[in-house]
């Protein structure tokens, strides 16, 4: 009698389950990861290429990743600046597209070395 009834709430759990995924990719959220992975405090900017999908700006300690999410309404890349006491570095990187959900990575190991990447999440 108990092997229907775990039968049952498996295939409840796998629905529901499935709908979060479903849910989430056709919300079209991206996630972006900002991570410092210098010795020292950085002062990023990071922005997409298209205005108004995402922006954020900030010092970020090191060794700390922020984790944020955006929305991208157009094809476009993503665009990282550092600034330091020799100046601005900046780079562009990635390319997102609307609609699936991606993931970029804003990496600095320095603000000469700043890395932006881009890929869809499976």
């Amino acid at each position: 009698m108990k092997r229907p009834r775990l039968l049952i709430s498996l295939g409840v759990a796998v629905v529901i389950i499935g709908a979060l995924a479903a849910a989430g990719i056709q919300s079209g959220r991206s996630l972006v990861l900002i991570e410092n992975r210098s010795d020292t405090p950085l002062n990023l900017s990071v922005q997409s290429t298209h205005p108004g999908d995402f922006s954020w700006a900030g010092g970020l300690p090191a060794g700390k990743r922020i984790v944020r999410t955006a929305r991208f309404t157009a094809d476009g890349s993503v665009m990282a600046a550092c600034r330091d006491t020799n100046g601005i570095n900046r780079t562009t990187g990635g390319y997102v597209t609307p609609g699936w959900p991606h993931r970029v990575d804003v990496i600095a190991a320095s603000c000469v070395a700043l890395r932006v990447d881009a890929d869809t999440i499976p």
